[in-house]
């Protein structure tokens, strides 16, 4: 049943954050007894907003404005949680994939273990917090510390009933149409029932997190449908996705890992080759790797398996070594696949640029409060008590 609703007059956001907001700030509204509650929340509130002032083609100054200046806003609080982790000595790494990945498939478990690896060695994962390979890497991170069984039973948890693949319905919750607006509560309901496993596990987790546990979501309203990831820590959101692509690559100061997906992580895989290709422009600096995980689906273009196959390393090839962008060698070391959780983490770890050269990349989006010598011993602490040393 579509219900109508009045046009949002006014932001129901704050134009001026003081820093990234918490999961459960943005989820403010959500009762896990009421399945129409997951429209009343502020984070769907400040997507229809989004929506009814025009998306990106916004024609009230006013809105425009202040959506500008939250988008500034955001970028600033997320550059102080970075410098704060950095401080730690948890340099930032990100992790892409498709958000379509149903809950408890191989590649999500193989993603969540993975994050939750990368967070008990030293590293703060970051990805676009939407569902999928996204809502895996945040779970991973949230049970960093806590065992590899521990996760699976959570995994378990959050592909049980119906609802582990993601809704068909989600982008047609809201309805536009010649100046009119509606929600179709039978698709919001479907979202609610997918969304309330990991608001439950988050909301259980709530005051018993660790370091290990802080994770980063940066998501976008321009894909406001999709539901939000309670399971991170910290969420850095913004209006325009331009924003959000370009800090989110840029903020892997260590490296990225692409896992399965499709168009959205294949423009992201271009993207970031794009700033591995450039990376000289602003001084000589170091290559950080781009893995791909599932060496299958990276770099075969049929198999027996039926599936869909992205075999872009032929093309990533050209890119670098036949331009003489880097030599065969760097190649094969920094643009590779990995088969495992554990091998990833290893080439990560091998690969991360020295100190200096995390800094200098951060301090292109503005993180520049960071002091070299604690960096530096930081990181050797998370060194000498890393899984497997």
């Amino acid at each position: 049943m579509a219900t109508p609703i009045d046009l949002i007059k006014h932001p129901p956001f704050n134009p001026i954050p003081g820093g990234v907001y918490a999961p459960f700030e943005l989820l403010r509204g959500f009762d896990p007894k009421n399945p129409h509650s997951v429209t009343e929340t502020l984070d769907y509130k400040s997507y229809i907003y989004f929506q009814q002032q025009g998306r990106t083609t916004i024609s009230d100054p006013f809105a425009a404005m202040v959506q500008g200046l939250h988008d500034v806003s955001i970028v600033r609080g997320m550059n102080a949680y970075l410098e704060e982790e950095m401080r730690a000595g948890r340099r930032p790494i990100a992790i892409m994939g498709g958000h379509r990945e149903p809950r408890g498939s191989a590649t999500y478990r193989a993603v969540a273990r993975m994050a939750q690896l990368f967070s008990e060695s030293g590293f703060v994962v970051a990805s676009g917090g939407g569902p999928g390979c996204m809502e895996a890497s945040h779970l991973g991170a949230l049970y960093a510390g806590r065992g590899e069984q521990a996760l699976t039973e959570a995994i378990d948890r959050m592909a049980a009933g119906s609802f582990a693949k993601l809704p068909e319905n989600m982008g047609r919750v809201l309805v536009g149409m010649d100046g009119k607006w509606s929600l179709n509560e039978e698709y919001a309901s479907e979202l609610y029932d997918w969304m309330l496993p990991a608001w439950e596990i988050a909301n259980e987790f709530k005051d018993r997190l660790t370091p290990l546990n802080r994770s980063l979501a940066v998501p976008t309203w321009h894909y406001g449908h999709e539901p939000l990831t309670p399971l991170a820590t910290h969420v850095a959101k913004y209006f325009l996705n331009s924003i959000r692509e370009d800090v989110l690559l840029a903020l892997a100061s260590c490296g990225i890992i692409f896992s399965e997906g499709r168009a959205g992580t294949l423009q992201e895989v271009f993207q970031d080759a794009a700033q591995v290709y450039y990376r000289n422009m602003g001084g000589n600096q170091p290559i950080t790797s781009m893995l791909f995980y599932d060496s299958a689906f990276w770099t075969m273009p049929e198999t027996p398996d039926d599936k869909v196959h992205l075999p872009v390393l032929d093309l990533l090839r050209q890119l670098f070594v036949a331009s003489k962008n880097m030599t065969q060698v760097e190649f094969d070391q920094y643009v590779r696949t990995v088969d495992s959780p554990e091998e990833a983490v290893k080439v990560i770890s091998t690969n991360a640029p020295p100190v200096e050269a995390v800094i200098t990349k951060l301090n292109a989006i503005g993180a520049r409060n960071i002091d070299p010598m604690q960096l530096s011993n930081a990181v050797l602490r998370w060194k000498s008590h890393a899984p497997g040393n």
